[in-house]
Order: C-alpha cells, then structure tokens, then sequence
C-alpha cells in the first residue's frame, strides 16, 4: 500500500471515530434530558367546579389540589381576560369562591386557574365564559370565617328579578349529622338584592350544601346552589402526663381520619435548639399513645415543640402544624433505692427515697391485663411515704395477676399533683 492510501486510509479512520464520539455524546445528552424530564413533579391538579355569567358578573368555585408540593403557593390565580381585558385574583390550595364584577355584558371572556411550578405560570384549567342576563338569585361566594372555637361562614347572595317574578326567595342550607344520612335543612329569607348572610350552625368537617329557592304563583324554583367543604383542621391533641428530674412523659390521641402522621419534638434551652426527638405513632391507632422526653437535666428549663407533619386531605399536600409549645422546668436533684422480691403470688416492693424538695410523698403501683389487643386496667393501690428525717421509706405488697400476660408499674408521686411522678419499675410478664 502507498503512501497516500496509509494516509487517506488513517484520515478516515479518524472520521469515522469522531463521529463516533459525537453520536456517543448525543446518546448520553439525550439520556440526561431524559432523565431530567422525569424528575419534574407532576402536574397539580385544578378544576373550575362552578362557572355562572351574570349581566357584569362572573361567578366561580375552584378546586385545587397539590400531590407532589409542587406549586409556589404565592403564584395561584383564577384570571378573567380577552383581548382588551385581564382581571385576576389570588386563590389558595383546596376550594375556593368568588366573583369578577365590573365586567362588559354580552362579552365573552376566558376564566383560567394559574399556578407556578418551578417553569413560569401554567394554566391549569379554563373555559370559555360569555356574561349575559340571569333571572333569580345567585351565590357569589362562601367565605368561611375562622376563630379560635368556630367558623362561621358568609354567603354572599346577589338577585336579580327585574319583572318580580318570584314571590320571595330563601337561601337553605344544611348538612347530615352522621354519614350518609338525611340532610338537615335551616331556612333565611333573602329580602335585598345583595345580602350578606352570616352561617353560624355548622358543625361537620365534611361538604354541606347550601341553595337558592325561588317561590312564584306556579310553584318553587331552584335557583342555584354550592356544596362547600369546611377548612382541614387536624384533631390531634397532645398534653403532659408525668415530669421528673430527667424525663417528660407524653400522651398523645393521634387524628385517625387521615392515615399516617409523623411527629418530632424540637426541645430548646435558652433559644437554642438542643435536639430534636422523632415521635411515629401507628397508623389507625384508636387509642392514645404514650412517648417520652428523657436525657434532661436537673432544674432546667426546656421549650418543647411538638410538630406533626401529614398529608391534608383536602389539598394532598404535605402538611405542617404545631400541636404543643410549653416552656418547662425539670425537678431538682432526689435519690431512690429499691427492691422488688417475687413470691408465690405476690411481690414485695421496698422503696427508700431522699428528697430534699419534698417532691413525693406517696408510692404507688398499677397493673394492667396485656393478653388482649388493649391493656384493661385491673387493680391499683396508692400508699403514703414515710418521713424519717434523713430520708423517706415504705414498703407494701402487690398481687400479682392471673392473667395470662400482665404489666404492672411501680412508682412514686406528689399526692396533689400526679403530673410529678418517678416510675421506678416496670414489671412485664408475657
């Protein structure tokens, strides 16, 4: 072979292995956008449940759930516009009511839901709305209105009855008290063309119904009518059980309606966050449940703040709410021996304590059947310590249980306050 061939031979060679390494490139781009678009969260979901033209009115309700966080809460919007025109109002997560007014008549319009997730505004629902002439009685909005014992909610109503069609018009509204039974109805007659009405009565977390009737010579008339679903609240409740030098009980009922919920407590010292505890409670735990604080130190002052994290039912958004903020002071110093001796069919409990701040005065014991899927209380005896000057003592005997399996706690406490409380022994038999 020449030369020229070796060389024109190498030259292609060279070709050939570049495009080889620019198509391999290409192959692993076209991976990574892959890749990229896959971890996009996916789209929340919005839908315009209620869409009513009035003469210069447009009436909406809107639902908007948010599986994956997704959305900047602070981008949400319900938007009316057409060419020469653009309105918009902010909205939140869940349902939401409301109306644009001022509007052209006979004037067709776009009514969209907007929201940001990270890639500029996207419209997640819309339809096309033309304003005209409605007779009867509309419900422009429900507005709840939150306080710390109860909502209420205002209905906005607005009628229009130009030739005196109806005789009178009533707004109704009610909800069943259990589920899946009969709704109960409560009346008030709507006597202007723009009334504010005030609901007091409402007591259910689920989506009651509220309408307009219209009463004429020939009869009644439905005249427009909204479920609304009352604001998420989570019944979780939470308060201390027991203090002592180094420990802080719990009990906590945990909300079963929504699954699971994880808790954490964020425990303080002079500002400062010293550590945080993960508290997981059961799922579909019907029963409270009991957690401790321990590792703390003598006659200091904690801050505690419990913090339950869940996914709300009504947004499918991850949630957070505070359910416990204290400030507490451990007790001081004290010091305790004990014996715990078994006989036939009792125990023999001896307990000297010192006590120079006179925390406890009496002992105690409590013993619980386990055999069953929950502890039943069986028997408990409360005695007094006695005083000997240096020290406290006392001794006393428990009967043990015939059940098959039984627990049975051992402790001492103050006699006017039994949040202060050193469990001593815990005796377990399965």
């Amino acid at each position: 072979m020449s030369k020229s061939s070796r060389k024109k031979n190498e030259e292609t060679k060279r070709r050939f292995e570049a495009i080889k390494d620019l198509m391999s490139t290409f192959a692993m781009s076209t991976v990574a956008v892959i890749a990229a678009v896959t971890l996009i969260p996916a789209s929340p979901k919005a839908e315009i449940t209620k869409a009513i033209a009035l003469n210069e009115e447009i009436v909406y309700q809107v639902n908007i759930t948010d599986e994956d966080n997704a959305l900047d809460l602070s981008t949400l919007f319900v938007v009316v516009e057409n060419q020469l025109e653009f309105y918009e109002q902010s909205i939140s997560l869940g349902e939401n009511s409301g109306y644009f007014d001022s509007l052209k008549y006979d004037t067709e319009y776009r009514l969209s839901v907007y929201g940001n997730k990270g890639f500029g505004q996207e419209r997640l629902d819309t339809l096309m709305i033309t304003t005209g002439e409605k007779i009867g009685g509309t419900i422009l909005s429900v507005t709840p209105e939150i306080t710390d014992f109860s909502t209420s909610y205002i209905v906005d109503v607005s009628v229009y009855d130009p030739n005196s069609k109806y005789i009178s018009i009533n707004l109704y509204y009610g909800y069943s008290w259990e589920h899946d039974t009969e709704i109960q109805y409560s009346s008030i007659a709507v006597t202007s063309s723009r009334m504010n009405i005030e609901l007091f009565d409402i007591y259910t977390s689920e989506a009651f119904h509220i309408y307009l009737e219209g009463t004429t010579s020939e009869g009644t008339e439905l005249l427009d009518e909204i479920w609304v679903t009352p604001p998420f609240e989570l019944y979780t409740s939470l308060h201390m059980n027991y203090i002592n030098s180094e420990e802080i009980g719990f009990f906590i009922y945990n909300d079963v309606d929504i699954g699971n919920i994880s808790y954490e407590m964020n425990i303080y010292k002079n500002d400062l966050l010293i550590r945080t505890d993960q508290i997981i409670l059961k799922q579909n735990e019907f029963e409270g449940s009991e957690f401790v604080i321990d590792e703390l130190s003598p006659n200091t002052t904690y801050t505690l703040e419990c913090i339950a994290t869940y996914t709300n039912p009504q947004t499918l958004r991850q949630e957070q709410d505070i359910i416990y903020q204290e400030e507490i002071t451990t007790l001081d110093v004290y010091s305790y021996s004990y014996s715990v001796e078994t006989f036939n069919d009792y125990i023999e409990v001896s307990i000297i304590l010192n006590d120079p701040n006179d925390y406890f005065q009496n002992a105690y014991y409590e013993s619980y059947d386990t055999s069953g899927d929950y502890d039943i209380f069986l028997n408990g005896e409360t005695y007094l310590l006695n005083d000997n000057g240096n020290d406290k003592s006392v001794t006393f005997t428990v009967s043990i249980p015939t059940t098959s399996s039984y627990q049975i706690t051992i402790g001492i406490r103050n006699q006017f306050d039994y949040t202060v409380k050193q469990i001593i022994e815990i005796i377990i038999f399965e």
